[in-house]
């Protein structure tokens, strides 16, 4: 009997184990762990600091730092943490951290996550810790259903009082008493290969609002096949002039949630169907800098961070020849004229070349104007190697070169005014006269062969092609832009305009009037 008794009273002793036991496992878990394993990033500054990033590794997992290196520019010190996340089996995956402090003091973070198995799964959360009452204000970039692939940005009003314990997908902005934030979607990317990335899903960004701080948590997920990337901009300042109608027009129009993505190696573009590798929901990094050259021209300080981070990226992706590749191979460009991946385009290349310049106009960062003074010298070069002459010695320069330097290809019109422009506007810049030099025979190329761009309805034709003709639908507005822009600067440099641009210019506009195309 009393050996029963006494197994009765263990079992009841047990009890307390068994009960106890898992919220005790529960509370380390979830409160202890994150204590003694998270680390905290340097991103205080100010006597009263912020904000607070802490990366918080996910239960079993630890956060151990490896490297950091930083790197100081003029307008802009950056700073990348790399660290280890180590399970009891061995390393599970990676961290990336990169902190962008601008010389007003804003600053935008890049944070990865990368694993080692075939399939997501969570690694650590991303907390940002806001200090002071909730904020007052907020606007999303939202998406409206267009019935396409490709949805149309819209701004959704954002009730911080009234969040359902997550920030709407996308792009979110919010402003409290003294400070403004940006944080971007948390997207998981699959690698397709050569630069291009498949988005996979969206994740949500967490909040815990209270009295005197708030609190967004953000998911990190890792797989070997890609990784989960997020983004966001942080100042003590407000970010965005919300009575600007200008401003808040290219927020729309330049967002960077759904129909780009933005990295510390500049935007993404939506990749071509006719691009391989493609797929629907993939994107590639476009040497354009369409969204740098969007907001080099807005005043707010969100669009001045935009600006300076993909300025700073262009600078330091352009290749030691001074171009920047086009990594996806073109499969119309293959099939017409053999050439493959990380081939030049010369209207991508100009147009980003372009955006140095002009952002070296506006901040007067040195490295900005060296860099596209080393792609003009590069174009000059090519031009002088590859253009077809024509009767007065113009350059009908190709459009595309393989990396082995074949460039046999056809001369678009817009791309051939486009560099004529560029190289006008550094000779204003720098009084280089060979960029000058090399613009005017472009210019003459334009003159010699005018009357065979003309269709007989008014319509110009889009392209010079390699046996001599003509040939290839137009754009409706960007070479009518062109020539006007080009027109411009003949008429700056020169004192007059050239008959010969007008003659183009007029015959574009009367063709899009015909046709209700507008002309700008």
């Amino acid at each position: 009997m009393g050996g029963i008794v006494g197994k009765r009273e263990k079992r009841w002793r047990l009890l307390p184990v068994l009960v106890l036991g898992p919220a005790l496992l529960y509370t380390f878990f979830r409160w202890v762990w994150p204590v003694l394993y998270s680390v905290d990033l340097p991103v205080a500054y100010g006597r009263t600091p912020r904000f607070s990033l802490r990366l918080v590794p996910e239960p079993g997992y630890q956060v151990q730092p490896v490297r950091n290196l930083t790197r100081r520019e003029k307008l802009m010190t950056e700073t990348e943490y790399i660290y280890r996340v180590q399970a009891w089996k061995g390393e599970a995956g990676r961290l990336s951290v990169i902190l962008q402090r601008f010389h007003n003091g804003d600053l935008l973070f890049f944070v990865a996550s990368r694993g080692v198995l075939s399939q997501p799964e969570p690694l650590a959360r991303l907390q940002l810790r806001v200090a002071g009452a909730q904020p007052r204000r907020g606007y999303a970039i939202a998406c409206e259903a267009t019935g396409s692939l490709r949805p149309r940005p819209v701004w959704q009003p954002v009730h911080p009082d009234r969040l359902p314990g997550w920030l709407p997908e996308g792009l979110v902005f919010l402003e409290g008493e003294g400070y403004s934030l940006v944080t971007g979607p948390v997207n998981l990317f699959r690698d397709l290969g050569h630069g291009v990335v498949k988005e996979v899903s969206i994740g949500k960004v967490g909040v815990h609002a209270g009295r005197n701080a708030s609190l967004y948590e953000i998911p990190l997920q890792g797989w070997n096949d890609g990784e989960s990337r997020v983004w966001g901009v942080l100042s003590e300042h407000s970010l965005v002039e919300w009575n600007a109608r200008g401003e808040i027009a290219s927020l729309q129009r330049g967002e960077l949630s759904w129909n780009r993505k933005f990295w510390r190696d500049g935007s993404y573009d939506p990749i071509p169907s006719s691009y391989v590798p493609s797929h629907p929901r993939g994107y590639w990094r476009c040497p354009a800098q369409h969204i740098g050259r969007l907001f080099a021209g807005e005043p707010g300080r969100y669009a001045a961070v935009i600006t300076l981070s993909s300025m700073y990226s262009c600078i330091r992706t352009q290749n030691q020849a001074g171009y920047w590749p086009t990594t996806p191979k073109s499969t119309w460009l293959a099939k017409d004229y053999g050439i493959g991946h990380d081939f030049f385009d010369t209207r991508f290349n100009t147009d980003g070349a372009l955006f140095l310049l002009e952002a070296y106009q506006k901040y007067g960062e040195a490295k900005a104007l060296a860099a596209a003074e080393r792609y003009a010298r590069f174009l000059c070069d090519y031009a002088r190697q590859y253009s077809y002459r024509t009767a007065n010695g113009g350059y009908l320069v190709p459009d595309y070169m393989d990396p082995s330097g074949r460039a046999g290809t056809h001369t678009a019109l817009n791309h051939l005014v486009a560099e004529m422009n560029f190289l006008y506007s550094m000779y204003v810049a720098t009084g280089n006269s060979s960029y000058r030099q090399v613009a005017d025979r472009m210019r003459q190329a334009v003159k010699d062969t005018r009357d065979g761009w003309i269709k007989e309805d008014g319509e110009l034709w889009y392209a010079y092609l390699p046996n001599g003709n003509f040939g290839l639908k137009d754009y409706p507005t960007l070479t009518l832009n062109d020539l006007r822009q080009g027109q411009e600067l003949i008429r700056e440099i020169t004192g007059r305009p050239d008959p010969d641009f007008t003659r183009l210019i007029l015959a574009k506009e009367g063709y899009n009037r015909r046709h209700g195309i507008p002309l700008r």
